[in-house]
Order: structure tokens, then sequence, then C-alpha cells
């Protein structure tokens, strides 16, 4: 698996809780263009040995093609970017070997005018960013899974998603066909961050909803975790190093729930990070936020996003 989806995850969930998704930041306009109104893209999932046992849902791959070079790429479809992006080591291997393809310099930091498919979808680039990450060349001896880049929410930005975990795929639309059997619920949108109010022991809050992380189904602080842990039950740590630090993700099994969307969920871990101070849990309490969810929350499941009208809902299996 490539060693940026388990770092990134880490690290961005160690950032959530220092509120760092809450501070101002310049979120780049969005420059991505999908051609119609109406887009199916398949994704598969990495995987990840990581901390001693198998997780087959590691990260969402979209597969992705560039022009003019014939080798299957992926990017990760990620929530936790609010813009798309792509690496340069990566670009910089395609380009030796395939020099139509792309044209980089040293000091390029964005492609303009640039296109590529995700699935069969064609996708413009107005412009998108080109940035280092601990990423080695493409590996051209060996039929490798090869991350070239991130999809970020820019992807999905004033239109609605539609992802279907059983089936790996995303549908992206203009617009949502009405059903009455789909219960709505309201959400925040902010930053191109998505917000999903949340109930965890019966103390409502807002959950940051990551595909980039799915490493963890629910974070949030050290007493909800321990008071959603089962008895009996160790725990696992994983650690890393972020902005000079080094934080510990602790991982508790669980057979408690988490209510989203009007529904109930079982949950099977919940995951709080040491080495955070006090102050930037409190200050992300003060602010509504409990935490981070990610995709093994939703692996049942159909999770519908309706960004312009701000409502998400939920299908599939859930406790009754």
């Amino acid at each position: 698996m490539h060693p940026y989806i388990l770092k990134k995850a880490v690290i961005l969930a160690a950032n959530i809780l220092a509120v760092y998704f809450c501070k101002a930041q310049d979120i780049p306009a969005n420059q991505l263009i999908l051609p119609g109104a109406n887009h199916k893209i398949p994704f598969t999932w990495a995987q990840d040995h990581a901390r001693g046992t198998l997780n087959q849902h590691a990260a969402m791959l979209i597969p992705v093609k560039l022009k003019n070079c014939p080798r299957q790429f992926f990017m990760q479809f990620d929530t936790g970017s609010p813009y798309s992006l792509f690496y340069r080591n990566k670009l910089k291997s395609i380009e030796q070997r395939y020099p139509q393809a792309i044209r980089l310099t040293d000091t390029t930091a964005m492609l303009p005018q640039f296109r590529f498919t995700a699935g069969s979808t064609e996708i413009f680039a107005k412009e998108i960013a080109v940035q280092y990450f601990d990423s080695t060349g493409i590996n051209w001896n060996q039929d490798t899974v090869e991350i070239i880049g991130t999809l970020g929410t820019d992807l999905i930005d004033n239109k609605t998603v539609l992802i279907n975990y059983p089936e790996k795929y995303l549908s992206i639309r203009s617009a949502i066909v009405e059903d009455d059997h789909l219960q709505w619920s309201d959400f925040v949108y902010a930053g191109r961050s998505i917000l999903l109010p949340v109930s965890v022991k019966e103390k409502s809050t807002l959950a940051y909803f990551d595909t980039g992380s799915s490493a963890f189904e629910l974070l949030t602080d050290k007493e909800t975790a321990l008071l959603l842990s089962s008895s009996g039950t160790a725990a696992t740590i994983s650690e890393v190093q972020s902005w000079g630090k080094i934080l510990k993700a602790v991982t508790i099994q669980t057979k408690d729930t988490i209510a989203i969307a009007s529904q109930k969920i079982l949950l099977r871990t919940a995951t709080y990070m040491e080495g955070v101070s006090e102050e930037q849990v409190n200050a992300m309490k003060r602010l509504g936020i409990g935490g981070m969810v990610g995709n093994g929350l939703f692996l049942n499941r159909v999770l519908i996003i309706d960004i312009p009208n701000k409502r998400y809902c939920i299908t599939g299996n859930t406790v009754k």
C-alpha cells in the first residue's frame, strides 16, 4: 500500500483535533469541470497491513488515465482535501517515460488547462496543483497500484454525490431524483468541508466526514472513546510525528452505536489522540465539533450528499 495513505490519515486526524480545519484558510476557487450532468465513477479499495492487521478498506482509489500514456494510475478520493492535486515525483517519472503526457519544470506548482479521465469521465482542470509528497517514482517493471494524486471535494462541489460503498462507485449528479423513501438530514458545508451532525452516547455534535481516513470509524476525544469501549479489549496504538510532536492514535474496540441521519449504526472501533493539548480539545468542543467519521462507518450502505441543498441521507443496514 502507498505509505502516504496511512500517514496522511493519522496526521489529518491530529490536525482535526487541533481544530485545524476550523481555522480561516485560503481555499482556492474550484478549477475542475466535468462535462454534462451525471457521471458514474468506479473506485477500488487500497489495503493496509499496518498495525498487525489487514484493513481491506484503507483508501478509496479512483482509476485515472493521462493523455498519451497507456498506464492505469489511481488517485485517492479524499473529502479531507478541499482541492485536487498531483504528486510531483509521480508526474516527473511519467514525464521521463512519456514526455507527450505531461510537461513539468522545476518550478511547476500548477498545471494549466489539464485534462485527465477518472473512470470514463473526462475532467478538465483550468489549473491543478502539483505538490511534493512522500512518494517515489513510478514502478514501470511491475503492475503495481500507483497513486499519483488526490481528488478532493472540488470534484463534488455544488453537486450531489451518491457513494455506493457495496458496489464501489460514485454517482456525481447536478441534482438528485426525489424519492419519498429517502429521509434527509441537514449538514454543514464550509470551506469544502463536510460536517455531519451525529449523536454519541446521547450527546449531539458535529463530525467531519473524511473519505481519506478510512483508518478510523470514529475519531473523538478520549473521554467519549473510553465511554464507548468494550470491556476486556486491548487498544491499538499508532504513532506519528506532527508539527514536531509525537502523537498517538489510540483505537479501542466497541459494540456501541452512533446516531447519524436519523439512524443508529453499530460502531466497531473508536479512536482518540494522545499528545493533543486540552486547550485544543476544548476549543474543538466549544465549536460543537466532536471529531471525525471515515469510510468504515458506511461500508454496507449508500451515502447521498446533496451539497447544493446541504442535506444528506443514508440507505442500507442500520440498527433497528
